[in-house]
């Protein structure tokens, strides 16, 4: 647990208590309930509700630009699955420890074999993952295979939440570092000196790079390709689904090395763009588990070159 003074990444102002109240009533009446019963309470709250929210026609266009023959019905119903899943995540957090202490049926590992490798190689491997079911279960699943992780996190904006959230997060055995100068200095000396790291790379960054997604030009981060060639680390995926009532299968598929061919800047892309192809192949097979709701391809969408 995070000792007093740096508990907090700011000081909490009286608002963020009328937020974090409520929100910790929520958990503490939840953890009451049979872990089951309250992720599928959860799941039904987000079917019924979900759709409803303003941020669900986001979602359709996000889907629409994708598949434009794709039917309303289907659209619709991927967007009930979609909050549905999202729904469970907070229920997820709060019972992490019940998780945990009942791992070996609660989460499926497929290709763990993938996870000795890398620790086999002796080089500094960066885990890569996207916001399906939950990405959290990729964490335990690396550390029920000896993975010890350092992971770079953005905080909530309520720092009470922030704190709430991230002493569970640290139960699981991971080392969380907030992102910023300091955190990029000790993720450095963690890659150099051979340890792991965990992102998502799902997520639109005004800063990264053009990258090919759905054939859609989308601002991908571009972190993991440029500390792979950096720091000689091995790149590998790993995807997570919902498969039941706080239920996970997380699959972890072959490390491999970012492309390295003497010119930097093309070798980026190519490796962010199998990057990309990676999470795309995961979201096709599961697209009600994806997080449809942010502008992964901006205002003004751009067919591929």
């Amino acid at each position: 647990m995070a000792t007093r003074p740096d508990r907090y990444w700011q000081k909490p102002e009286f608002r963020h208590y009328l937020e974090y109240i409520p929100a910790w009533l929520v958990a503490r009446l939840f953890q009451l309930f049979p872990v089951d019963i309250a992720s599928n309470t959860f799941g039904a709250i987000g079917r019924c509700l979900g759709p409803r929210l303003s941020q669900s026609k986001r979602a359709r266009e996000n889907m629409r630009l994708v598949w434009p023959d794709l039917p309303d019905a289907e659209i619709t119903r991927l967007i009930r699955g979609m909050w549905d899943n999202f729904a469970r995540v907070p229920n997820d957090y709060w019972n992490l420890h019940q998780i945990r202490a009942d791992r070996d049926r609660r989460i499926e590992i497929v290709g763990a074999e993938h996870l000795a490798a890398l620790k086999d190689s002796g080089r500094p491997g960066i885990l890569f993952s996207a916001h399906t079911g939950d990405w959290e279960m990729a964490t335990i699943a690396a550390r029920m295979r000896d993975i010890d992780l350092t992971v770079v996190y953005r905080p909530f904006n309520n720092p009470l939440i922030d704190a709430q959230v991230r002493e569970w997060q640290r139960e699981s055995g991971i080392e969380l570092i907030m992102k910023g100068r300091e955190g990029a200095r000790r993720l450095t000396q963690v890659l150099k000196a051979g340890g792991n790291t965990f992102m998502l790379v799902d997520v639109r960054m005004n800063d990264g790079l053009s990258v090919p997604f759905f054939g859609i030009e989308a601002m991908t981060p571009s972190a993991p390709a440029a500390l792979a060639l950096k720091y000689d680390a091995l790149l590998v995926p790993v995807r997570t689904e919902r498969i039941g009532p706080a239920r996970f299968r997380v699959t972890v598929e072959p490390p491999r090395p970012a492309v390295s061919t003497g010119d930097r800047a093309a070798d980026m892309l190519a490796t962010m763009t199998w990057v990309n192809s990676r999470i795309e192949d995961w979201v096709r097979a599961r697209p009600e588990q994806w997080m449809w709701l942010h502008r992964r391809w901006g205002r003004i969408a751009k067919p591929a070159a």
